[in-house]
């Protein structure tokens, strides 16, 4: 209310000192605009308050926790397989010779990772095994035998020329159990392997379903 004593108090003073006919016009003109915002103003907010009164608040739902897929709930620890003798063997190929006789030498674009894998989980069986397999080249001085070399060296020293996952299927490998494998491969976009070695890594271990 006593926004619209204001604006009645500024209208009597423009009736008393404006100049003109026309200014008076225009000022009352502009203070019954004004009378008409705040009027619609406070309607609106009266009006506003009511109706969120009444709309009841909406209660706030706790978000659901998602189920474990079956994927999830299959796999085991990568600490559950342990390898053993595990070896990386080059292809064979047959070139011939200047003298007209066939000859064969290593192919080292083409590959067989073979060894044993060995259920440790005394609980659960093995159904699947992805391995993550990768080919190194190193400088002729790196003389560390293949089956003594250390991951963190061949990360240091060589060069990473090749990677990719083996998939052993359906081992169908009991707790405690050990099982043997020979899968060829070979790496997509292989570099050169001079002076190779390879490191080998369990990726994941999916349970054999009870």
């Amino acid at each position: 209310m006593a926004s619209f004593f204001i604006l009645l108090l500024i209208a009597v003073l423009i009736w008393l000192f404006a100049e003109s006919r026309t200014s008076r016009i225009v000022g009352f003109s502009i203070v019954g605009l004004i009378a008409v915002l705040i009027g619609i103003y406070l309607i609106w907010r009266e009006t506003g308050g009511n109706i969120s009164d009444q709309v009841p608040q909406a209660t706030t739902q706790p978000a659901p926790v998602p189920e474990a897929t079956p994927a999830e709930q299959s796999d085991l620890r990568p600490s559950d397989i342990t390898l053993s003798g595990i070896k990386l063997d080059s292809g064979v190929e047959t070139y011939s010779g200047i003298d007209g006789k066939q000859y064969e030498r290593p192919n080292l674009r083409s590959w067989t990772l073979s060894g044993s894998v060995k259920n440790l989980s005394t609980d659960h069986g093995v159904r699947d095994v992805t391995l993550n397999v990768r080919l190194y080249s190193c400088p002729p001085y790196y003389t560390t035998p293949i089956n003594e070399v250390k991951s963190e060296e061949l990360s240091l020293i060589c060069s990473k020329i090749g990677e990719r996952s083996v998939g052993l299927y359906d081992l169908n490998l009991p707790p405690d159990q050990e099982k043997q494998f020979s899968q060829p491969l070979t790496f997509p976009n292989q570099g050169n392997a001079l002076n190779w070695r390879f490191w080998v890594d369990v990726a994941r271990v999916v349970a054999k379903p009870t």
